[in-house]
């Protein structure tokens, strides 16, 4: 099924990001409209809650999930369980 692209109300988690905004980019050469990129500072997509209250306020017809907690090797190599835990929330 096609999508309509300036009808849909479109979610990039990440959408900030190096690999987001290309994305976001792309999206909106394609006719799309509504484009919500929610911050981290705003929605923390581990907590619940956060997710409820980013579907509430943006009511978006399609989901692009690219958001990552990243943080280098460095603080990979020194958190590598939170990184892990944190993504896979």
């Amino acid at each position: 099924m096609p999508l309509h692209w300036p009808s849909e109300r479109v979610v990039v988690t990440g959408g900030a990001g190096f690999l987001g905004s290309y994305v976001v980019e792309a999206l909106r050469a394609r006719g799309a409209r509504e484009i919500f990129v929610p911050r981290s500072k705003d929605y923390d997509l581990v907590r619940l809650e956060a997710v409820r209250a980013l579907y509430r306020d943006a009511r978006p017809t399609l989901v692009l999930h690219l958001a990552a907690r990243v943080g280098g090797i460095g603080a990979n190599r020194a958190s590598p369980g939170r990184f892990f835990h944190d993504n896979l929330m």
